[in-house]
């Protein structure tokens, strides 16, 4: 589901090194592999190499898009040399691996009880490792040792993602913390044609409708055949043209784990809701609204009808103004395509509630054997006050100039903020309004400023910035959904269990080729109760099942 280098290449366009919190970066990935033996003992373990310094081993990935200063290294760099200098901690890598056989090589660690002090999993590699009995309880480790502003930042998402690394009270890893809210949905529409055909911005479902519709029939594009909204092959995957915030128009919740009135979890794909936003794609569908070859193109073919004024109406995340929008945008220093982002709106008096996962793809853990595992936490403190409250010194754990490129990536553990882009919501028309970035603080928010100013002072080169930084555009809707509570988390977070993990992958399937064929009238509507019929009977009880056993039992924690 995850479209990891689509989503980086899209932060990284907008952003100067500090943007990176807009992105999830780290590396983990949902291979289970066998189970690790537990009673091997762990080779590597932390040791003081003198009385001044602490050796924390690490296994690392090579990554590609990091440009090294002459002479330097993954194992000797700026990056560890200041954190032996600042913290007399010493980096020390037992292996390195290329990003394509770094899994396999990590997993091959896993399974032979040989892990080093410190290393990034996946959420099913925690599962091992837990079960192995292998890593450490950091609960007193982190209390005493992290700061109050580690902890601050740590729990600014009202604790869901440190929740996700307890086991049975007790703190086991520490997760790759990120904003969940930078999944949130917005409705992006040619804002030149609306101007053109005198229709007003969508207040409401019907709206949206009635405007894709009068892009498909009155052709503001002048193409002959015009397309009001967007959809790709992939429907509700990660990526720029996903429809979740349609359906969550309709308070469907695809692909996420909700309670019902009972209180128990059910999942949000087979309920009575997704068959309404269904049938309003599918009578879409028959309107010629919606590209008839969408079922075999991805985002970059569908993007071509964008490209070439065919389509009007695009739901997505608040990144789509860099990609895919901007080649389409700007053409030759002009701006021909004026998008701007609205929020998702309802079909209904009830206001529509943006869908967004935990934000966590992957845990930093700590070998049960490692000697000194404070000097883990301190090297998290000094991220984390590195990267938002940097000084002078601090510049060197984010080299990124000519000679050195990606030098964040060299940190020993990263973590993001969870609420960063949304308080950027508030912070920067604030100052776009006063005219006055004095107030605006770290790196990131100051230099999305000036990209602003940029463009406002005339560099259309810049206009990628605008929908999403200026006044009402996508961060400061993010900010009006949080302010709304108009965020809708999934309740399920934790582990495949067995049936999950059998079943899922196959059911989806199931349910994703349905939808096309029911979109696309191949199918009638009716047939989604015989869909959620057989999902139930094909595995989707039992995994009901085991996720309310799941809900339970965390509940309880």
């Amino acid at each position: 589901m995850r479209r990891k280098n689509r989503w980086a290449a899209a932060c990284l366009f907008i952003t100067a090194v500090a943007g990176l919190s807009a992105c999830s970066i780290s590396s983990g990935t949902n291979n289970e592999g066998s189970k690790p033996a537990a009673n091997q003992p762990a080779k590597a373990g932390a040791e003081k190499e003198n009385n001044e310094t602490v050796v924390i081993t690490m296994v690392r990935e090579n990554y590609g898009d990091v440009k090294f200063i002459p002479g330097e290294s993954l194992d000797s760099n700026a990056v560890t040399a200041a954190y032996e200098k600042d913290l007399g901690i010493k980096i020390k890598n037992l292996w390195i691996a290329d990003s394509s056989q770094y899994q396999q090589k990590l997993q091959m660690s896993i399974s032979s009880n040989d892990i080093p002090d410190l290393m990034f999993v996946s959420q099913p590699q925690l599962q091992q490792l837990l079960e192995a009995s292998m890593i450490m309880d950091l609960t007193d480790i982190y209390e005493q040792t992290a700061t109050a502003e580690t902890k601050a930042y740590l729990t600014a998402d009202g604790g869901n993602q440190m929740n996700s690394a307890i086991r049975q009270g007790k703190l086991m890893a520490i997760p790759s913390t990120n904003s969940p809210y930078n999944a949130a949905s917005h409705v992006w529409i040619r804002r030149d044609w609306l101007k053109q055909l005198s229709l007003p911005e969508p207040k409401t479902m019907q709206d949206v409708l009635q405007i894709s519709q009068a892009f498909t029939k009155q052709d503001p594009g002048g193409t002959g055949k015009s397309h009001g909204f967007a959809l790709t092959k992939d429907l509700l995957s990660d990526g720029a043209f996903m429809i979740t915030g349609f359906f969550n128009g309709y308070h469907a919740y695809p692909g996420q784990w909700i309670k019902d009135t009972s209180g128990r979890l059910v999942f949000g794909s087979i309920q009575p809701e997704m068959k309404l936003a269904l049938k309003q794609l599918q009578d879409m569908y028959k309107n010629g609204e919606i590209d008839p070859e969408f079922a075999v193109k991805d985002v970059v073919k569908e993007n071509e009808l964008v490209a070439s004024n065919k389509i009007g109406v695009i739901y997505g995340p608040f990144w789509l103004s860099a990609y895919p929008l901007m080649d389409n945008a700007v053409k030759d220093g002009v701006l021909v395509q004026d998008w701007w982002p609205y929020p998702i709106v309802s079909h209904d008096a009830e206001p529509a509630k943006t869908q967004v996962e935990l934000g966590v793809d992957g845990y930093w853990v700590v070998s049960k054997n490692t000697k000194n595992p404070e000097a883990v936490i301190k090297l998290l403190n000094k991220w984390i006050q590195a990267y938002e409250n940097p000084g002078e010194s601090d510049k060197v754990y984010l080299l990124h100039n000519d000679e050195a490129k990606n030098y964040y990536k060299l940190n020993p553990i990263r973590v993001f903020s969870q609420k960063h882009n949304v308080t950027l919501g508030e912070v920067i028309p604030a100052a776009l309004e006063a005219k006055d970035p004095s107030s605006l603080k770290g790196v990131e928010a100051p230099n999305r400023y000036d990209k602003v100013m940029k463009y406002l002072n005339g560099d259309v080169s810049q206009w990628a910035e605008w929908p999403i930084s200026g006044s009402g555009g996508a961060f400061s809707i993010m900010y009006q959904y949080l302010q709304q509570d108009r965020y809708h988390m999934n309740a399920f977070y934790g582990a495949p269990g067995p049936v999950m993990t059998e079943k899922k992958a196959v059911l989806d399937t199931k349910l994703h080729e349905t939808f096309i064929k029911i979109i696309m009238n191949q199918l009638p509507i009716d047939q989604f109760d015989v869909l959620v019929e057989q999902w139930k009977k094909l595995g989707g009880d039992a995994m009901t099942a085991e996720v309310n056993k799941w809900y339970a039992e965390t509940a309880q924690r």
